[in-house]
């Protein structure tokens, strides 16, 4: 997290982080603590202003394999490598979770899911890796907690991140969309959400509704565009990786995200 005296940034990964993070830095005295990470009950309690930034789903899971493509990630980490102890799995915090993601590991099939990382140009790997990122056996293989949240028949990895990180309570029972809707309306805190699509103007915006003073030059800084850890190697667009059966899966499967910022699938 990025945080200030009168906002805290909350980065949900693959969604313009680190780019967001430093524009916010050249315009508030601030400090990153961590990354990927959650405010804990205090920071909640103290009810600073709080930010989050979300992404076209579409596009977040092109984003998220292909960082994968350069061997970085903690989503890869989890998929292609089986872990030998369940001690490094939060053994003292978690034991009975840890013994299960161990178990499972034996099974995951750590060689096929790096087979599906070694070309971020291969539209079939990207499409199979979406369907076994989403495939029910397959539900304990990412390494999260996401197995264990009656949601994850439903629901993609991109939603239940997003209820994970931008919500406050705990919807491990929930498993039907409405349900999480309602769930989402009631305990999401974040006060202002920037769209990585237009990332600078939503910026701006938020820095004017919370009357932060951005001085001309730190407005042209902020309008310069491009990006900070992006995924290389992809081809031209991201709509080059769908075929219609992965369109209906994502829309499917992050309705959630899609309707509440009102994305648009891609046009084949």
């Amino acid at each position: 997290m990025f945080i200030t005296d009168r906002l805290v940034y909350v980065e949900l990964q693959k969604t313009g982080c680190t780019h967001i993070g430093k524009l916010l830095a050249a315009v508030l005295p601030g400090r990153q603590i961590g990354k990927h990470n959650k405010p804990d009950a205090a920071l909640l309690a103290r009810r600073p202003i709080f930010v989050g930034s979300v992404r076209n789903p579409w596009a977040w899971y092109v984003s998220l394999w292909a960082y994968g493509c350069q061997k970085e990630g903690m989503l890869h980490q989890a998929l292609t490598h089986r872990r030998g102890s369940p001690r490094g799995l939060g053994w003292r915090a978690e034991p009975t979770y840890a013994l299960r993601r161990w178990w499972h590991s034996f099974a995951q099939q750590s060689r096929r899911w790096s087979e599906l990382y070694r070309d971020a140009q291969n539209v079939d790997a990207f499409r199979t890796w979406l369907h076994r990122l989403h495939d029910w056996p397959r539900r304990w293989d990412c390494g999260e907690h996401f197995a264990r949240h009656a949601c994850c028949r439903s629901v993609g990895l991109m939603t239940y991140r997003y209820l994970d990180f931008f919500c406050s309570g705990n919807f491990r029972r929930i498993a039907d969309l409405e349900g999480l809707m309602r769930f989402n309306q009631a305990h999401n805190y974040i006060d202002h959400m920037i769209r990585t699509e237009q990332l600078e103007q939503d910026l701006l915006a938020v820095l004017a509704a919370e009357q932060v003073p951005v001085s001309a030059e730190q407005r042209l800084q902020i309008l310069g565009g491009g990006r900070s850890n992006a995924s290389r190697g992809k081809r031209t667009t991201w709509q080059e990786y769908y075929d219609p059966a992965c369109i209906a899966l994502v829309a499917q499967r992050d309705q959630l995200i899609i309707e509440r910022y009102g994305y648009q699938p891609p046009l084949l």
